[in-house]
């Protein structure tokens, strides 16, 4: 499943969401997120998506063979019919994989990240970007196969926050890191100014420390 990355109309059109263009009827990435993040006033969304479905695959493989070998020992009589109570367990393995991507989402906002995830229930976690310290993007086996990877966020606690089998893992790091410089700068908008006007005001004491020496002597 595709990642979608969204952008400001002042930014180049180029940039932008090309679903969301070929399609004008589809949701909204903020309508994507709204159901299960609760946006604050004047939020925007930066960035949402979820796992990649093909990480099914290998559970789906295991099902298959594990099924297939249980009919094969029915049918040669190697071991017993009521081995076939076991065919619905080897089919939960990639229905439950399924429904756990279906029900996870990742979003990055101009204010936060966040992560939903559950099968039988819903836990949604949100970090503020001020408390994002180091990000990592690892690809496991599957995920270089699939063109995946994940995005680990590591936060001021000390926690962790993975995105897991996302596409272009690299671009969504990127975005991530410009929002929290975002936030950065909002929080401190002139620290060189700031600086440059401390170092002035210290050149001027050294200055007129130097100049009242000069005069004593």
């Amino acid at each position: 499943m595709t990642t979608d990355r969204v952008r400001s109309d002042a930014e180049p059109a180029a940039d932008r969401d090309p679903d969301a263009e070929a399609d004008p009827d589809a949701p909204t990435t903020r309508e994507r997120v709204d159901p299960w993040l609760a946006l604050e006033d004047g939020e925007r969304v930066r960035w949402c998506g979820r796992p990649r479905i093909q990480t099914v695959y290998p559970r789906l493989a295991v099902a298959t063979f594990g099924m297939a070998a249980v009919a094969a020992g029915i049918a040669l009589e190697v071991i017993p019919l009521v081995a076939l109570l076991s065919l619905p367990v080897f089919a939960a393995l990639p229905l439950w994989r399924y429904v756990g991507i279906a029900r996870t989402a990742y979003a990055i906002t101009d204010r936060r990240v966040a992560v939903r995830r559950g099968v039988l229930g819903v836990s949604v976690r949100a970090v503020g970007l001020e408390r994002v310290q180091n990000t990592t993007v690892t690809q496991g086996a599957i995920d270089r196969a699939i063109g995946a990877g994940t995005v680990a966020i590591e936060t001021a606690s000390g926690s962790t926050i993975a995105f897991r089998s996302i596409d272009d893992p690299l671009a969504v790091r990127t975005e991530l890191e410009r929002a929290a410089a975002g936030v950065a700068s909002r929080k401190d908008p002139e620290p060189r100014a700031r600086w440059a006007a401390i170092r002035d005001a210290v050149r001027g004491w050294r200055t007129a420390l130097e100049e009242t020496d000069e005069r004593r002597q």
